[in-house]
This record gives structure tokens, C-alpha cells and sequence, in this order.
């Protein structure tokens, strides 16, 4: 491939990305709403009772709330949670041992409109004035009275950790049933930590934003489900951008919960076995300009709110609903002893197992070193101690694939107007000298699952937030040494893709190349189009590719100064 190949070839992969970044602003999802909205709008209306039981009353509206706004904290020393009065709801829950940029604690729900808990479906509900009725070390107990003659009572109790509970009990004193429709509770909204844009030290991390829930299996919705389709490079839109995603338009089931989640945070709402979610409601929120369109290099939210089915309060009895609540980071160990399969929100997959594996090495190498950059490295170089016999297996196929290649060239040349011959022969030397073409990619198909497990982990592991290495300031960001203003525009210097690029090049032409010249140089410059995917990536993850890469490359080099093997062919069994 000569230069101007290479420079045409470059300029398309610039123009893919190019043509993708301006898709995604010419075509944005449109404004959302409340997800607290109902989706059937017959959840609120008047409806028979069973049983003989009184007609569904939706309470009447409420007035203004006479009585001020009282504020309430739960805390321990992980959380504090803010209650308000006004609903009874949660505005927002500070996570006290989890630092922010570039000050503060982590606080979730800061942005929402939305209190998590808040009640919707029910006219008024939301802002509903309660008063504070008993607060006990560790639990608050708020109570109103509906117009439908029922006592709301609501108690929040904390629990160990990240986690709290939360109680609604309808007390009936009168002589009928009073049946109630269905309603819905928030679960809050999940925010960026970082917004997007080159200029800042920071990427986007809209890939990481969803509302998760399991019904007969895990789902995540994320920020892409919202956005229209759009054919890549083609540029024709297959669909609108949505509004609204309902979970029984995924699978229509029951939830056994619901959570909305961000790269290392995650709210969770878990109600009682016997009060499953009936669906859930999810929406995603842009910051758009006075045009409409979505404002570049700010992040979206996504929220949600769990639909739970109509319920009767019997005469003279009373009703009390039980939910559970996570609010903190999303680390392993605590989500799974959650139960429930909780641990599905990290949405690992498949990979769990080798995930679980190697965060149980990145906490071993921890242990002993206390830097969490070393560990990464030393974790690394463990993964290429147990690699190295199949990484062997592949260079000693490439040695034999090399001693044999004059003898292929033979068979090229000799019958290079008839393809299917050259194949014949091609694979009759393969047997008649032993050699396996494919032994040299099953060792690097055995460690794919690993490089994948690394990528999941490192992302978004919460454990290495904050945590610094040489000029690495955070290891869950890119590494920008220093912020470029060209010609009115930003970029970020990032260290580690560079390093990445440079070292894959090096491994591509250290490499002994067998077969077609042109395909070998297209794959020598295969790896500045890493660069492009690499360079927005979290450090950690870098850091890891860049000592793969290095001791990679000690094995090549290690692989070329042994000499080509003597290839002999094998005795021809008798038929």
C-alpha cells in the first residue's frame, strides 16, 4: 500500500467518526416528560371494587401544603438521606464516603425534579403536606389523611450500610373498603459524573447511564434506545426518537425490581415478594438549546418510576406495603448480598465469571501494594505468566507458517490463475509438513474472554475512582497530560492511547507477515484506528494495554532470534 493509501484510508476513518458525532446532534431524542406520568390513563379513574367493595376514589386535589416544609435526615456513616415532608419523599441521599470533582461527596438525585419514593397516579400525592408523627434514631415516620378517609402513614427505617426501608400503611377506620388505583413510585434519576467535551479532563459517560430491571431476566435500557435509528455512513433514519420506554414493551412481566444506574452509582427499589412491580416507566433527559436540539458535550439523565397494580383497603383494617431501597455504589460483594440477583445491574453477563476472577487478583495485588496503578500492572503481567504457554503455541505456528512460506509462494506463482488449486495445494502442504494454520489463533481466541472481563472491569470499577498513578489523576478518566486550543477548537492530550497505538504498531511490524503484501501493510496501520477507539478510554484501562502490549512485544522480539525450524514431512498413511 503506498502513502497516499495510507493518508485515503486515515481520512475515512476520521470521516466515520466525523459523520457519527454529527448524526447524533442532527438527530437528538426529543424532550421527555415525568416517567411518573401514568401509562394507562384509566389507572386514576373511578373502577368497580371487587367484593363488593366502595368505587375506586382518587383523592381530590390537593391545595398548596398550609404547613411548611419540614426536612428530615437518616444517616449513618456511609449515607444521609434527605427527607422531605411534602410527599414524604426523598430529595436526595449524599453518599459521605465517596468524593466528587472537584469538591464535595457524591450526591444522588441532585438534579431530579423528581423525589425518589415520590408517589404518582394518585392526584396530589406528590406534594401532599404531611407532618411528622414519631422520628426514632435510625427511622422517621411522616402521616396524612386522604380525602378518601384513609390515614397514610410512611416510615423510613435505615439498614446496614447503603440500604434503608420503606413502609406505607393505609389505615380504614370506616365501615366500607375503599379501593385505590394504581400508582407509581420514583426511583429517581441517574446522572453523569462528568460532563462530555474535550476540553474537559473528563469523556462521556453516557454509555454507563440506564434504568435496569429483572423480570424473567436482566434488561438495561440505556441513552441509545431513546435516539433514532440511523444507518452508520448512510445516514437514513429507520426510526424516530423516543419519548418514553415502557418496560412491557421489553418484556411484558412482572419486575422483581427496578434501578437506575450511572458508570459507578445505582438506586435500587426492591418491593416486597408479594407486591411485584407491574411495569415500569423510563425517560431519558437532554439539555437542549432554545432550538430543540440536544446541546453538545452535556450528558443526558435517565429516570424511571416502578407502576404497582390498583390494591383495597378492607373496612376497619389496614394496608401496609413494603419496599426496599439500595443507594450507593455499584460494588459486587454488597449488590449481591442484596439477594434477588441485585447483581445484574453491574450487567457483566457472560464475562462474570473470568470478571469476578480477575477483581478477585486487582484486590489480591491491592493488598499487598496499596496502589491500585501497580496492581493493574501486576495483575497484567500475572494474566502473561498464565498466557504465555498459548501465546508459545502461537509463536512456534507462526516459525513453521514461516519456514514454509517460500514453499507457498511456489504454489502461488506456479498456479496463480487457478484459485482453487492454489487452495487444494495450500492445504495439502499443511498436512504434508504437520503445520495447523489455525494453531496460531485459538491461543488468542482462549484469552479474548479475559481482554473482554478487563474491559467491563476497569471501566467501571468503583474502587479506582479517585485513586492516582505516576501523572494519572484518576484511573476511571483519560489520562490528559494537557488541554490543546487549535483554530478556536479544544482537545486533550491523552498519554496512554498514544502509548497503546505506538507499541500495537511496533508488535504489527516486528511480526513476521506470511501471505498477501497488501493486506500485511493495511494491518500495519490497523492500530491508528485503536487510537480513535482507545483514546477517550478510562487510564486503567490504558495502563493495562500498554504493559500487554510491552510485554508482547519481549516475546516477539524473543520469538524472532530463534532460528526457523526444519520442517519434515510426515510418512503418508496407506488407504
Amino acid at each position: 500500500m503506498d502513502r497516499i493509501s495510507v493518508i485515503g484510508l486515515i481520512i475515512c476513518v476520521i470521516l466515520y467518526f466525523a459523520l457519527n458525532s454529527w448524526l447524533s446532534v442532527e438527530y437528538p431524542p426529543q424532550k421527555s416528560g415525568n416517567p411518573a406520568a401514568p401509562a394507562p390513563a384509566t389507572a386514576v379513574a373511578q373502577a368497580p371494587a371487587p367484593n363488593g367493595a366502595a368505587p375506586a376514589i382518587t383523592p381530590a386535589p390537593a391545595p398548596a401544603p398550609v404547613v411548611p416544609e419540614q426536612i428530615s435526615y437518616l444517616e449513618n456513616d456511609v449515607i444521609k438521606v434527605k427527607l422531605t415532608s411534602h410527599g414524604a419523599a426523598i430529595e436526595e441521599i449524599e453518599l459521605k464516603q465517596q468524593k466528587a470533582h472537584p469538591s464535595g461527596n457524591i450526591v444522588l438525585n441532585e438534579k431530579s425534579n423528581s423525589n425518589i419514593l415520590a408517589l404518582g397516579g394518585w392526584t396530589g400525592a406528590d406534594t401532599a403536606a404531611f407532618q411528622v408523627s414519631e422520628k426514632l434514631p435510625g427511622s422517621v415516620t411522616y402521616s396524612t389523611d386522604l380525602p378518601n378517609g384513609l390515614k397514610w402513614q410512611r416510615t423510613y427505617t435505615l439498614g446496614a450500610n447503603y440500604t434503608f426501608n420503606a413502609s406505607d400503611s393505609f389505615i380504614n377506620s370506616g365501615t366500607a373498603d375503599v379501593a385505590l388505583p394504581a400508582y407509581s413510585l420514583s426511583v429517581g434519576r441517574a446522572e453523569a459524573l462528568h460532563d462530555a467535551g474535550p476540553s474537559k479532563s473528563s469523556y462521556s459517560n453516557s454509555q454507563f447511564l440506564g434504568a435496569g430491571f429483572l423480570a424473567q431476566k436482566f434488561h438495561l435500557v440505556t441513552v441509545s434506545y431513546f435516539n433514532p435509528g440511523i444507518i452508520p455512513l448512510i445516514g437514513i433514519k429507520t426510526s424516530e426518537a423516543k419519548d418514553l420506554i415502557s418496560s412491557a414493551s421489553i418484556e411484558n412481566a412482572p419486575l422483581h425490581w427496578l434501578g437506575v444506574e450511572n458508570q459507578f452509582f445505582t438506586v435500587l427499589l426492591t418491593p416486597s415478594a408479594d407486591r411485584q412491580i407491574d411495569h415500569a416507566n423510563i425517560q431519558c433527559f437532554n439539555q437542549r438549546d432554545s432550538d430543540g436540539r440536544v446541546l453538545p458535550g452535556v450528558d443526558p439523565d435517565i429516570e424511571a418510576a416502578a407502576w404497582f397494580p390498583a390494591l383495597t383497603v378492607p373496612a376497619g383494617r389496614s394496608l401496609t406495603l413494603n419496599y426496599g431501597v439500595y443507594a450507593g455504589p455499584k460494588v459486587y460483594d454488597q449488590l449481591k448480598a442484596l439477594g434477588g440477583q441485585q447483581g445484574e445491574i453491574l450487567n457483566y453477563g457472560w464475562c462474570e465469571p473470568v470478571i469476578l476472577l480477575m477483581l478477585g487478583g486487582i484486590r489480591f495485588w491491592y493488598g499487598l501494594c496499596h496502589s491500585y496503578g501497580l496492581s493493574i500492572i501486576l495483575l497484567t503481567l500475572t494474566v502473561k505468566i498464565i498466557t504465555w504457554p498459548l501465546v508459545s503455541i502461537s509463536n512456534r505456528t507462526g516459525k513453521r507458517m514461516q519456514a514454509l512460506a517460500p514453499k507457498l509462494k511456489e504454489v502461488q506463482a506456479k498456479y496463480k490463475d487457478q484459485p482453487e488449486k492454489v487452495s487444494g495445494e495450500t492445504w495439502s502442504l499443511y498436512r504434508e509438513y504437520g503445520v495447523n494454520p489455525l494453531g496460531g489463533c485459538l491461543p488468542a481466541l482462549v484469552q479474548m474472554p479475559i481482554f473482554i472481563s478487563l474491559y467491563y472491569m476497569l471501566q467501571s470499577l468503583t474502587e479506582l475512582r479517585g485513586q492516582s498513578f505516576l501523572w494519572v489523576h484518576d484511573l476511571t478518566q483519560p489520562d490528559t497530560v494537557a488541554a490543546i486550543t487549535f483554530a478556536g477548537s479544544h482537545f486533550s492530550l491523552n498519554l496512554l492511547p498514544v502509548l497503546v497505538t505506538a507499541l500495537s504498531m511496533i508488535m504489527m511490524r516486528m511480526t513476521p507477515q506470511i501471505g498477501d503484501p497488501t493486506q500485511a501493510k493495511i494491518a500495519q496501520y490497523m492500530p491508528l484506528m485503536f487510537l480513535f477507539i482507545f483514546y477517550n478510554f478510562a487510564a486503567a484501562l490504558s495502563l493495562y494495554y500498554v504493559i500487554n502490549n510491552g510485554v508482547a512485544i519481549v516475546q516477539i522480539y524473543r520469538n524472532l532470534r530463534k532460528p526457523l525450524p526444519e520442517l519434515k514431512r510426515r510418512p503418508r498413511k496407506k488407504t
